[in-house]
């Protein structure tokens, strides 16, 4: 297959990766009870939409790191060492998000439903745990580094639109942060990431003669 047909691949990826984790964000927000996330997870978790809504989240996920590949490779000419790192970081991320999902669809229910266990969820136990709370950690900060330098490349480069790149860097910026704040402002920051994506991921499908972008 040629790299002109994998990269139109990646960008049809992103494009999909961008919709699933934007529907991720909404239903989230309208099918589980949003407020009481922060108190008693286990009440979200045991919510009957909690299973399907987390695999959608997974989907998403598993199409973007496919979808970064993409883009990283019709970039890298003029990404330099900066591009390369927050590629890799930025891989690392989404991996790391692949992991923590999978706790969320397979772990979480069966923690929740049983009343011996379900504290480890609601007393945060699980959470405050060293190890897990060193997982948390890399998980957020290579979401914030990786995506740092992987805009920076995105911006500079002229082969997507810069709107894109601020977008994602924005989008991920407060999903960063926003927890500390509210659960709908970080899902907010998933929904503008998406729109960032959603951008590149239409310009990684054009033909590679077409996609310099006017500085």
């Amino acid at each position: 297959m040629k790299l002109e047909s994998l990269q139109k691949a990646g960008g049809v990826s992103v494009i999909l990766g961008a919709l699933f984790l934007a529907a991720y964000s909404v239903l989230f927000t309208l099918v589980l009870p949003v407020n009481e996330v922060r108190h008693d997870i286990t009440a979200a978790v045991m919510s009957p939409g909690w299973t399907w809504i987390a695999l959608v989240a997974f989907i998403g996920v598993i199409f973007m790191i496919f979808g970064l590949a993409a883009v990283y490779s019709r970039m890298f000419e003029g990404a330099g060492i900066t591009g390369f790192i927050g590629f890799l970081v930025v891989e690392l991320a989404y991996i790391l998000q692949a992991c923590k999902v999978t706790w969320e669809i397979c772990l979480y229910p069966v923690i929740s439903s049983n009343q011996v266990f379900a504290p480890l969820l609601r007393d945060r136990i699980i959470q405050l745990s060293p190890l897990v709370g060193m997982f948390r950690t890399a998980a957020s900060a290579s979401i914030f580094i990786g995506i740092i330098l992987f805009c920076f490349a995105l911006v500079r480069s002229k082969e997507f639109p810069k709107i894109g790149g601020i977008l994602v860097f924005a989008g991920a910026l407060i999903y960063g942060f926003g927890p500390m704040l509210s659960v709908v402002i970080a899902i907010g920051g998933i929904v503008i990431l998406s729109i960032g994506f959603f951008l590149i991921g239409l310009r990684l499908m054009c033909p590679v003669e077409t996609t310099a972008v006017p500085r």
